[in-house]
């Protein structure tokens, strides 16, 4: 698994290749560094949820409507920003876990202890992702759609690939995404308009009346944790390649290099089979992985090589709480628009019909970060 030597005159591109294709177990011994723009990449999708979709009121506003619909999900198909959150949640969560698991093999951790606390942890998300479903609810209901179970479920696959090369890792997630394909168009399941169509039935939803007794509302399918499995692999091998690359500028060029590859990867997969986030297409989660890899080398390069931390310090204080911050915002946010209302109601006519729901909005994102700053102050730290 050391792969051919290099030669000195080997071309850039074919030393990049090298180092993808046989880059060694990311569990090197001691403390390995915090990764800064990890943080602040972190900070930056859950301010996007404590906004709320902070622009969609522009939807009727002339000139805006490009921005109001990066704050919503596409109908069915395509992409845009609102699209991209959580293959982020799922891609951060893999580029962690080399460092995490790095630091508990350094205090000699076994294999088996590190994955009982893989299971524990996957409860535990599931848990709370469960408490938040059923937050303000009337009736009590059980899901796999929100963002926090199906981590758990790709948090426990995805253990089992920390270690690997990037060959391995990369070859595993390609049979997860091309097996699946092949189960979802074969099964019998699938409606008289085929397996990608838009409210048609499919494998996916044959599932969820199996397993939970429902459909999902905006045709969503628990079952997309299995694709989504797949861009938390492509988290790890983005972390494995951080961790044991050999300088920052090699880094930078290869994150950037595989996720414009990712994207074009992504955008030819999808006259056979659309980009749907909905029931997250092999092809969305290669498309997406491509942009969430290009955004990583971003905010590394600027970061963590450059070195201008001060512009992403806001972001830290919300990504190194994000437990904390998504539960604020899922728990509260309504709650906090509501109570506001009272106090802000004389800014309705002068914001007007557009103005004052964006101004709630900021509003309670100001007030969820000022209360994750008390608790950054404090290094205080919700950990599941």
């Amino acid at each position: 698994e050391t792969g051919p030597a290099e030669t000195g005159t080997a071309p850039l591109t074919t030393k990049l290749v090298h180092e993808w294709l046989w880059s060694k177990s990311p569990m090197p011994p001691g403390p390995t560094p915090r990764l800064v723009s990890l943080d602040a990449y972190r900070g930056l999708i859950m301010l996007t949820l404590l906004c709320g979709g902070l622009f969609r009121p522009l939807k009727d506003r002339p000139g805006w409507h490009w921005l109001s619909v990066q704050n919503e999900h596409a109908e069915w198909e395509g992409c845009v920003y609102w699209d991209l959150i959580q293959p982020a949640f799922m891609f951060i969560v893999g580029v962690a876990m080399p460092f995490a698991f790095a630091v508990r093999s350094s205090r000699g951790e076994s294999r088996a202890k590190q994955f009982g606390h893989v299971l524990i942890r996957a409860m535990s998300l599931t848990l709370v992702g469960v408490l938040l479903d059923n937050f303000g609810a009337t009736t009590w209901s059980f899901g796999f759609i929100r963002v926090l179970q199906q981590i758990a479920v790709g948090y426990v696959l995805t253990f089992f690939v920390l270690g690997r090369t990037l060959l391995v890792q990369g070859g595993l997630a390609g049979i997860i995404l091309i097996g699946y394909s092949v189960v979802w168009v074969s099964n019998p399941w699938n409606g008289p308009d085929g397996p990608w169509a838009m409210g048609g039935e499919n494998l996916g939803k044959a599932f969820d009346r199996w397993m939970i007794g429902r459909n999902y509302t905006g045709n969503y399918v628990g079952l997309n944790a299995i694709p989504a499995t797949a861009n938390m692999i492509f988290g790890v091998m983005a972390g494995q390649w951080v961790l044991t690359s050999r300088s920052p500028q090699r880094t930078t060029l290869g994150l950037a290099v595989a996720g414009l590859l990712a994207i074009l990867v992504g955008l030819a997969m999808s006259p056979v089979m659309p980009l749907v986030k909905r029931i997250w297409t092999p092809s969305f989660a290669v498309y997406s992985a491509g942009w969430t890899t290009l955004v990583l080398a971003a905010f590394y390069w600027l970061i963590d090589v450059v070195g201008w931390k001060r512009w992403g310090f806001p972001l830290v204080v919300v990504g190194m709480n994000s437990i904390a911050a998504y539960v604020i915002g899922n728990a509260f946010g309504g709650w906090f628009r509501s109570l506001s209302q009272a106090w802000v109601a004389w800014l309705v006519d002068p914001l007007g019909p557009i103005g004052f729901p964006i101004f709630q909005r900021g509003l309670f994102a100001l007030a969820a970060w000022s209360a994750l700053y008390w608790l950054y102050r404090r290094r205080l730290f919700v950990k599941l």
